[in-house]
């Protein structure tokens, strides 16, 4: 984290405290416009009273000439007023972001307990605000203030959501992608995000849903058929197959015996031939199993600037099932179904992209939200990608 703290003062910190200069200081003074300026002073000859330089404690005072400051405590409201009280008196208070902070809270800097107070603050966003996860936003202000401007110069990134079916989202839908800015002041006021010219305010884009599994294959029938050779009886056959009868095979002989004739010639004579039974049987075989639906691709984010929003490809679905005994199918199944693409992931602040699964797409990620803040400068599709509006 590299931030940085400025303020216009602290003022008299020794010397001659003269109206002329309060006058400067207090009443001319403008705020600078960069981190790196400096503040202006508009041209005032008119006299400066004392009363104009009482301590202004109203928080709805959007621009109060001696602003309520904690370096400002000393300052009176109402009465016994005294040059002295200017020593180490501010004007305007500054804090600048430079380099790159993941979830940057805009609150807990070092406000020196002045947000709340109606001295005017600055918050120059120079460097780059992102999010690695969809829940967090980039940047946020979730405290009570007065009188603060997020003046914004670098970009704020909201993190990509992640795809239906990976890691740490949903078995289905696509996450929605991350905000960019919260600002979210309970009870405060004169808040503005301030856009210039070359920023980037961007929600992330949506995870895609996962692909939907793809439909088992239509099953078949088979026909399959053996011969179960069993000597001289007849075998049967197997438990689950259909006994087609029993035969015998008159060229292997089962015995013999041997034959004499009256010349004395003998021969061998077959006493029984080789039985058998034929064996057969009917049956159903299963399609093959669908292929599972790809994930879903990842949203666009500070995560993921540059890669693939595109959904990963699905399983191939599973071969049908074979006939036993090398038989023959009566119908033939079918293979399962290639399971489906999985959706593509949403640009900046767009939805991830649907499929014919259960789920939906990612939401996309806003730029701005919150309440009690408005929004001026710049406004574009190249400085502001999502909803910024309270």
């Amino acid at each position: 984290m590299a931030v940085a703290t400025t303020k216009s003062g602290p003022y008299y910190s020794s010397g001659e405290i003269k109206f002329s200069s309060l006058r400067s200081n207090f009443r001319t003074q403008v705020r600078k416009q960069t981190s790196s300026g400096s503040e202006t002073f508009n041209t005032d000859t008119a006299a400066i009273k004392a009363s104009e330089l009482l301590r202004n404690v109203i928080t709805t005072d959007t621009n109060p000439k001696v602003p309520d400051a904690t370096e400002n405590a000393n300052i009176s409201t109402s009465s016994n007023w005294k040059l002295s009280q200017f020593r180490g008196s501010i004007k305007y208070y500054y804090i600048t972001q430079s380099n790159t902070d993941l979830n940057f809270d805009i609150g807990a800097q070092s406000w020196n307990s002045n947000l709340d107070k109606n001295i005017n603050k600055f918050m120059f966003i120079d460097g780059i605000c992102g999010s690695n996860n969809a829940v967090l936003p980039a940047s946020q202000l979730s405290a009570t203030a007065f009188n603060l401007t997020v003046d914004i110069y670098g970009s704020i990134l909201g993190a990509s959501g992640k795809g239906g079916g990976t890691s740490g989202a949903d078995a289905i839908s696509g996450q929605k992608g991350g905000d960019a800015l919260e600002m979210n002041s309970t009870s405060g006021a004169n808040n503005i995000v301030l856009i210039r010219t070359g920023s980037k305010i961007y929600g992330g884009g949506g995870g895609g849903e996962k692909g939907k599994t793809g439909n088992n294959g239509t099953g078949g029938n088979c026909y399959d058929s053996f011969t179960n050779y069993g000597g001289c009886n007849c075998p049967g056959c197997p438990g689950g197959w259909t006994d087609g009868g029993c035969g015998q095979n008159y060229g292997n002989h089962c015995s013999r015996r041997q034959v004499c004739g009256c010349w004395g010639n003998c021969w061998w004579q077959s006493n029984g031939d080789t039985r058998y039974n034929f064996c057969y049987k009917n049956y159903s075989v299963n399609g093959g199993t669908g292929g599972t639906g790809g994930n879903g691709g990842p949203g666009r984010g500070y995560n993921n600037q540059s890669s693939s929003l595109a959904g990963d490809i699905g399983i191939t679905g599973g071969a049908r099932q074979g006939c036993y005994q090398g038989g023959n199918y009566t119908s033939t199944p079918s293979d399962g179904e290639n399971g489906e693409t999985g959706g593509s992931g949403g640009d900046w602040a767009s939805a991830g992209g649907n499929t014919n699964n259960s789920g939906n797409g990612g939401g996309s990620g806003k730029a701005i939200f919150g309440s009690n803040y408005s929004v001026s400068g710049t406004i574009n599709s190249s400085t502001v990608k999502g909803l910024y509006n309270p």
